[in-house]
């Protein structure tokens, strides 16, 4: 299997490494200070075990890749989503963002027979150009077929991530994961740039605004043909109420420091999709209207 990863950060940089090492081949994707630094020294991952560069090979353009059986886009969606339009023949295209619009986009370019939706759940982060790090715990991806024709490749992407110590989860419904990830990941980091407090004030204090923009979610999947258990609002609060109360979002530190962040691939995009079948989200449209003005100077 060739493996194709779009994007040398978090997520695609330990993913590519570890599958790499593990025996799957697997090339990557990226530009600038990245390209430069897996051309000089490989990807170097950070983990319980130490600090190790691992050679794995690299090209500026996707375009240079002749065939690959998946490409994983492992890019963070900071502006206008971009779905690669040019995969080698016969690959199939995994995401991996944090947002309920990007399958959608991607069917609506590639056809669904070439698409596999994936939700990583784990303590990554990016440390500089081509290093990421692994802070231990939880390290899986759930991903899932939106057509059958792409059920082999979902049964040898899980081999080889297994193979790669990255936990696998063939999930029957993927797209119920990919909403269920945005009534935590989504719905905390709106509120929590919002209200500017950690996870331990927006689950307190903060309660029922949190309940309420949870509940846009749900409303706006099931809207989409998505199917949640009753108790999904419960399950997304005892999560919550389970992390550290010290937490903040990813979304909300890129926001506070100004940098460009994923506010309207997460909270534009529930917006989007309610609009699409004709539900409210008013209140991720009001949270993300304050956050954009507030931060776009």
């Amino acid at each position: 299997m060739h493996i194709v990863i779009v994007g040398a950060g978090a997520v695609g940089g330990f993913f590519g490494g570890l599958l790499h090492e593990s025996g799957t081949k697997v090339t990557f994707v990226a530009r600038g200070e990245s390209f430069e630094a897996l051309q000089r020294r490989g990807m170097r991952l950070y983990d319980a075990s130490g600090v190790r560069d691992i050679r794995v090979p690299v090209v500026e353009d996707l375009s240079h890749v002749p065939d690959a059986d998946v490409v994983i886009l492992a890019t963070k969606t900071l502006g206008s989503v971009d779905v690669p339009k040019n995969l080698p023949k016969n690959a199939v295209l995994v995401t991996t963002q944090n947002s309920v619009e990007m399958p959608h986009i991607a069917v609506e370019a590639l056809g669904v027979d070439r698409v596999i939706p994936g939700v990583v759940r784990s303590f990554l982060t990016k440390r500089g150009p081509a290093e990421a790090e692994f802070s231990g715990g939880i390290f899986t991806f759930t991903f899932g077929c939106m057509s059958e024709a792409t059920r082999g490749i979902v049964d040898k992407l899980a081999h080889v991530l297994d193979r790669a110590g990255i936990e696998p989860v063939v999930h029957p419904a993927i797209m119920t994961d990919i909403w269920f990830k945005a009534m935590f990941v989504t719905c905390f980091g709106a509120l929590g740039a919002l209200v500017n407090q950690p996870l331990g004030v927006v689950r307190t204090t903060y309660r029922d605004d949190f309940k309420s923009l949870i509940n846009e979610v749900v409303t706006a999947g099931q809207a989409h043909g998505v199917d949640f258990p009753e108790d999904v609002v419960d399950r997304v609060l005892a999560f919550a109420d389970a992390q550290p109360k010290g937490a903040t979002s990813s979304m909300q530190r890129d926001l506070a420091d100004g940098l460009p962040s994923e506010l309207d691939a997460q909270v534009g995009a529930v917006v989007r999709m309610a609009q699409r079948v004709g539900v409210d989200a008013r209140l991720h449209h009001l949270v993300g209207n304050v956050l954009s003005h507030k931060h776009s100077d």
